[in-house]
């Protein structure tokens, strides 16, 4: 009887441990959770990056120099040297 129920604990123990729901999943959650964490971060800070470089191309706050910016390095136009000058018509 006594061997039965040193099994049966030794068995319960084991699970509790190394089980779908043990401890160690529990560790691996809790690591999982805060790789996610920190990923969640990194897009949250991408956001705010891009909704500022949006503010600046919105026609109510539109920066002209960001806008000369985006449009030389999307057409690949122009040296880092070079000087603009912004004439009247």
């Amino acid at each position: 009887m006594s061997i039965a129920l040193g099994a049966g604990i030794l068995y319960l123990g084991a699970h509790a441990v190394t089980g779908r729901q043990g401890l160690v999943a529990y560790v691996d959650l809790q690591a999982q959770e805060r790789a996610l964490e920190q990923r969640v971060a990194g897009l949250e800070e991408e956001h705010a990056d891009l909704e500022a470089r949006a503010a600046r191309l919105r026609p109510e706050t539109l920066d002209l120099d960001y806008l000369d910016e985006r449009a030389r390095i999307t057409l690949a136009a122009g040296d880092s040297d070079e000087l603009v000058f912004a004439l009247d018509p």
